[in-house]
């Protein structure tokens, strides 16, 4: 009788527990409370971002644009903006510090040299020639800066500085490199 009795106490105890345990997933569910691990490597993302050395002006950005669609860790994107998308879910925004390495490289000061300036201008006139030439600012860079790209789609960059009759400096580096980056990422959707 006493197995009897306690077997229907347990009967009785889970009849409450289990709608209560219930009625509780029901709420977390409804909340939008989900365990969600966010953005993983492999999954096409949809941002809006903004770009800028840390504490300065923005130079790049698309929001209000077409958002930036790209593939976690492809290698579309810059490697620290890359990692910090990784686990943020929609709606999410985060700002976050990118150094060179994580960025567009550190410097190469073998890539700067001065150049004959009137040569320079026959190589430049040269290369037009063979290639397309686009003008690039960045806010908070002083340098005349261009993107130079190739007929077989090899991309260069040329920044130049000291401008002289005679001399040219020549900076073949990319115009981020070696600089820290302010990243402020919106994550819009997850789409696959």
């Amino acid at each position: 009788m006493r197995l009897s009795q306690g077997r229907a106490v347990f009967l009785s105890w889970i009849g409450i527990a289990v709608p209560i345990a219930a009625f509780l997933l029901v709420m977390v569910l409804a909340s939008g409370c989900t365990s969600t691990q966010g953005a993983v490597p492999g999954d096409t993302v949809r941002v809006t971002y903004r770009m800028a050395f840390p504490g300065g002006a923005i130079f790049e950005t698309n929001e209000n644009h077409t958002p930036l669609v790209f593939v976690v860790g492809s290698g579309q994107m810059i490697r620290g903006f890359d990692q910090a998308v990784v686990g943020m879910t929609p709606g999410q925004t985060k700002t976050v510090i990118i150094p060179p390495d994580q960025g567009y490289g550190i410097r190469n000061e073998s890539m700067v040299g001065d150049v004959n300036t009137e040569l320079l201008n026959q190589i430049m006139g040269e290369l037009g020639k063979k290639g397309h030439f686009t003008r690039l600012t960045f806010t908070g860079i002083d340098d005349l800066i261009y993107r130079y790209q190739m007929p077989d789609n090899t991309i260069i960059y040329y920044s130049f500085r000291n401008i002289t009759p005679e001399t040219t400096t020549v900076d073949q580096n990319h115009p981020l490199a070696g600089r820290d980056l302010e990243a402020t990422i919106t994550l819009l959707e997850i789409t696959e």
